[in-house]
């Protein structure tokens, strides 16, 4: 669930293009014309996810389905038949370190961290992250 809503938050990719023949709303959009879907917007949509957007609510306890009003809203790992192929095997990756990492130390970030992000190639913090490391 952590590691859902963290994907949800901040997704590995900042865009998804498509280049395909479309019919969106009435207006054709044709093969050879670039389509970037921005999954940050996607993801922390207010619209798509409800009021508690910024919360951390436990919106992933009944799996993608019920996370959101559009499942296919939530593509950290791109949707359709462009989907990662290894984003199974990144999932089981990322439960394995996070499960270690969290039963030999605690973590805490410095008093002076300022939460802000920037969108670059990946989405990235604009200020250092100060984070205190403790051995448990």
């Amino acid at each position: 669930m952590v590691i859902k809503e963290t994907l949800r938050l901040y997704p590995p990719a900042t865009f998804v293009i498509r280049q395909e023949d479309i019919d969106f709303k009435g207006i054709m959009i044709l093969k050879d014309t670039n389509i970037q879907i921005p999954i940050p917007i996607l993801q922390q949509s207010q619209e798509l996810r409800g009021p508690d957007v910024r919360e951390f609510p436990e919106r992933f306890s009944n799996e993608i389905f019920e996370a959101c009003k559009v499942p296919q809203a939530y593509m950290p790992f791109g949707v359709g038949a462009r989907i990662c192929a290894g984003q199974y095997f990144a999932m089981a990756e990322m439960k394995v370190a996070l499960s270690l990492l969290l039963s030999r130390f605690n973590f805490s970030m410095s008093p002076a961290y300022f939460h802000s992000h920037a969108f670059r190639l990946v989405i990235q913090p604009e200020h250092e992250a100060c984070l205190h490391v403790k051995k448990v």
